[in-house]
C-alpha cells in the first residue's frame, strides 16, 4: 500500500503519489473543499500513480514527475500488469516534468524538489518547512529497494544527502509510519552506514 499525501494551505493543495483509492483520495479534498492544484509522483513506479488519471478526470490538473522517470510510465517493463496480472494502471494524461531545485507553491507555503537517484532514475523527495516526502528513498528503519531500474551508488549518494539534513526534520515516506532524520541515524542500518562510511554495509 502506497502512502498518499494531501499537502495543503489555505484553500490549496496538491496530491503526492496518487498510488490507488482515487474515491478516498477525492473524498478527502471534497471534505476539507480544498482546490487542487497538480499531481505530483516522487516517481515512476505504477504504484505511485495508479489513481491519477481518475483523480484527473475530476478535477483537470496536470500530473508532474521528474524528467527522468517520464519513460517508465509507459513501460512494459514497469507496467502494473507485468507485476501483477490483470492489474492495469491508465497513463497520467496533461503529464509536466521536473527535475532537481523546482519550485512550487501550495498557498502560502513553498516546497522544493531534491532529486534522490537511487531507487530509480529520477526518484526526488518533497522538501517543506520542516518535514521531508521521501517516496521509496528512505523508509522508517529502511530504504528503498533498487532492482526496479535503481542504481546502489545514485542511492548511497542520495542518502548521505538525506542524512545531513537537521536531525529534527519530519520524515514521510512513500510506505510504512513517518519517522525522523534523527531516529534514522540511530537505528536504521543502512542509513547509519552511508551517514558514517559511505556505504550501505
Amino acid at each position: 500500500m502506497t502512502d498518499c499525501y494531501i499537502l495543503s494551505n489555505s484553500d490549496e493543495c496538491v496530491i503526492v503519489d496518487a498510488g490507488g483509492n482515487p474515491e478516498k483520495i477525492i473524498e478527502e479534498i471534497e471534505k476539507f473543499n480544498l482546490k487542487p492544484k497538480f499531481i505530483i509522483a516522487t516517481h515512476g513506479h505504477f504504484d505511485h500513480f495508479l489513481a491519477a488519471r481518475e483523480i484527473q478526470r475530476k478535477y483537470d490538473i496536470p500530473f508532474y514527475i521528474n524528467e527522468k522517470d517520464k519513460e517508465m510510465l509507459q513501460s512494459k517493463d514497469y507496467s502494473a500488469e507485468h507485476f501483477i496480472k490483470g492489474l492495469k494502471a491508465e497513463i497520467p494524461d496533461s503529464i509536466i516534468t521536473f527535475s532537481d531545485g523546482f519550485v512550487f507553491k501550495v498557498g502560502s507555503h513553498q516546497l522544493k524538489i531534491m532529486e534522490t537517484p537511487g531507487h530509480t532514475p529520477g526518484s526526488s523527495c518533497i522538501v517543506g518547512d520542516g518535514f521531508i516526502l521521501t517516496g521509496d528513498t528512505l523508509f522508517r528503519m529502511s530504504i528503498g529497494r533498487m532492482d526496479f531500474g535503481g542504481n546502489e551508488e545514485d542511492m548511497i549518494r542520495s542518502l548521505k544527502k538525506l542524512s545531513q539534513m537537521k536531525e529534527s526534520t519530519r520524515i514521510y515516506p512513500g510506505h510504512g509510519d513517518p519517522s525522523d532524520i534523527r531516529y534514522e541515524l540511530l537505528n536504521n542500518f543502512y542509513f547509519q552506514n552511508v551517514a558514517n562510511k559511505n556505504s550501505l554495509y
